[in-house]
């Protein structure tokens, strides 16, 4: 009965083609879970700059600063026309 060495000096070929295909799909994968991260995080910035500019959470940029000034000047001003 013939033992595998566990530190045999020739290795095949075959096998270090898989590592290496494995290792190729492995980075890919990797990278482009990286720009799916970085795009949320641009995307979580950008929420982040607009609500601070007074624009809603997913609302078509509408501004409600705008808004609130109508309210206030139409129930504080005097009436006109009707």
């Amino acid at each position: 009965m013939k033992l595998p060495l566990p530190f045999r000096r020739d290795r095949p070929i075959i096998p270090s083609a898989n590592a290496q295909d494995h290792a190729e799909r492995l980075i890919a994968e990797s990278l482009r879970m990286l720009g799916q991260v970085c795009s949320k995080v641009a995307d979580a910035i950008e929420a982040q700059r607009l609500e601070r500019q007074g624009y809603a959470h997913n609302s078509y940029l509408r501004r409600l600063d705008k808004d609130e000034d109508d309210d206030a000047k139409k129930s504080s001003g005097p009436g006109t026309g009707g």
